[in-house]
């Protein structure tokens, strides 16, 4: 905690070499930020759904080694809306909460997706996130739901309310909710205002507003794109860094100015090493100046 009480944080990028890992935290630190947010799939701390201790044991070291508050991003292909593997999936996200209370990471970061039209589908996804929420309030391990950009921000927000279980909450991602305010055509900032009283998290990002189809109609394809040819035409969740693009930032940070949770820059560090102190300083002022 700094004495301005603003958390600014940063997510470490996917690269599994640990070298690599200890050469960002080392740059975060230099660069400013207190907290760090970790993919849980990065390297392989669960296989076949099972905990490998070892593996967890010998990153505990890496971050031990670095003055930061620590959250989670549950791993990529969890979909908790399955039936066939709906048994795995759950092992996978028990063993996700037992090596985030290992780490001492917190909050874990869920994905909502998009919402499915089958019932059946969405009572497993309901029930799996109540058990998911009791267990990990037995670990201390705060659950936050995230709005994605094929989706709108309503949905979100009623389930998380509907569930109404107080180890349960939102983290508000501005940059997917922006993209999905421009394509589904509702309005953003309302959305922001909707979303904020059960927000624990928040994620910020900067794009141009611009969502790419290939998302929802051709997942493999989009997924293919060079980050350079959508950086380049502006195309979907680009991940740039907060305050790039067009996202109207100061109105997002009034409408938190009473938020105390983190401000996690979600972006592809890698691309913009140079800018690593500049982000952290700006939107540490930004939210300064919003709380004014």
């Amino acid at each position: 905690m700094t004495k301005d009480d603003v958390r600014v944080g940063v997510e470490l990028p996917s690269n599994p070499d640990p070298d690599s890992i200890r050469g960002s935290l080392r740059s975060y630190a230099e660069a400013g930020f207190n907290h760090v947010e970790f993919c849980l799939d990065i390297v392989p701390l669960i296989l076949g759904g099972e905990v490998m201790p070892e593996y967890v044991d010998y990153m505990a070291g890496i971050f031990q080694a670095f003055p930061f508050s620590y959250s989670a991003h549950i791993g990529g292909g969890l979909n908790l809306r399955l039936e066939d593997g709906h048994e795995l999936h759950r092992k996978a996200l028990s063993s996700s909460i037992e090596v985030c209370q290992r780490l001492h990471m917190s909050p874990l970061v869920l994905h909502y997706e998009c919402q499915s039209k089958d019932l059946m589908a969405e009572t497993r996804f309901r029930d799996a996130h109540r058990w998911a929420a009791d267990l990990a309030a037995e670990k201390g391990v705060l659950l936050c739901l995230e709005n994605i950009e094929v989706e709108q921000m309503e949905p979100v927000v009623r389930f998380v309310e509907e569930l109404a279980h107080p180890n349960l909450r939102m983290t508000i991602d501005v940059g997917h909710a922006f993209l999905a305010a421009n394509y589904f055509h509702f309005d953003f900032l309302d959305a922001i205002r909707l979303a904020m009283p059960l927000a624990a998290h928040m994620h910020l990002s900067g794009n141009t507003g611009d969502f790419e189809e290939l998302r929802i109609t051709n997942r493999p394809v989009y997924d293919s794109l060079s980050k350079g040819q959508r950086f380049t035409f502006g195309r979907g969740d680009i991940h740039a860094p907060p305050l790039w693009g067009r996202i109207p930032y100061d109105e997002v940070l009034r409408i938190a100015r009473d938020y105390r949770g983190v401000f996690l820059c979600e972006y592809y560090t890698q691309f913009f090493k140079p800018f690593l102190a500049d982000t952290q300083k700006r939107v540490r002022e930004a939210v300064l100046k919003a709380r004014r």
